[in-house]
């Protein structure tokens, strides 16, 4: 029976240190524990920093409005208005000259109290003369001269709007050939003198001729929003020295 407790004990003890090795060895298990604690310690940590990133981050894509798609459609860029829009004088005149592929544009100095001035330029910037416009105010009527009889005044013709009008053309000078139009509104004698001139000096009949023919300048003479783009109290009767000097000149009636 002895025998048989020894051999059973012999066998568990066999993995057991010899005495004299077993306080080192129990130093180094306890050493081996403590550093399997630490690394669990450790990486428990990260675990947990990893999961707070995690759910801050899903949060945050639940919770908070993502960036905003960027946007098709044309994003709108202030541009400068054209001359046209800001002056109704221009905006009468241009059609015309815009549609010869012509530029018209003010020409220093471009307007005063009652008239305007206007440059043609032809598509590579050289000159083509001169636009003029002067604006009257006369309730007892203004005169529409007689070119062949200079104390005389014309019958002139009528729109359907009630705008009386007479023409003119001087082309004999090739240095300063001219299409003018006064045309003026019955209903209160506020006259308007359009001018279009060739450029001057050119010796040339073909260089110097105006930019707009009669009709054209007689459609914009006539045309009832002209008189409107001048203010009230703006007019060029005598004296007014500052006025365009017209080929074919205002007078009074009478």
């Amino acid at each position: 029976m002895s025998a048989l407790l020894t051999a059973v004990l012999e066998r568990a003890c066999e993995s057991e240190p010899p005495p004299g090795d077993a306080v080192p060895d129990i130093v180094r298990r306890a050493d081996r524990l403590r550093r399997r604690r630490a690394r669990g310690v450790v990486l428990t940590g990260l675990v947990v920093v990893a999961l707070v990133v995690l759910l801050g981050y899903a949060l945050t894509t639940v919770l908070l409005p993502g960036p905003k798609p960027r946007s098709t459609a044309a994003v709108p860029v202030p541009q400068p208005r054209p001359s046209a829009v800001l002056d109704p004088v221009l905006a009468v005149l241009a059609p015309p000259v815009d549609a010869k592929g012509y530029r018209i544009e003010p020409r220093p100095p471009a307007s005063g109290a009652g008239w305007r001035r206007y440059a043609v330029l032809n598509a590579e910037g050289e000159p083509r003369g001169l636009v003029e416009v002067a604006v009257y105010d006369a309730p007892a009527g203004l005169c529409l001269p007689v070119l062949a009889a200079p104390d005389a005044c014309a019958l002139p013709d009528r729109t359907g709007a009630g705008v009386e009008y007479s023409r003119y053309a001087e082309i004999a000078d090739v240095d300063w050939q001219v299409h003018e139009v006064i045309a003026r509104r019955a209903v209160d004698g506020r006259t308007v003198a359009v001018m279009a001139t060739g450029e001057r000096g050119t010796g040339s009949a073909e260089r110097g001729e105006p930019p707009l023919t009669t009709a054209e300048v007689a459609e914009a003479a006539t045309n009832t929003k002209l008189p409107d783009g001048f203010g009230l109290g703006e007019r060029c009767n005598v004296p007014a020295p500052a006025c365009p000097i017209l080929r074919v000149p205002v007078r009074p009636a009478g």
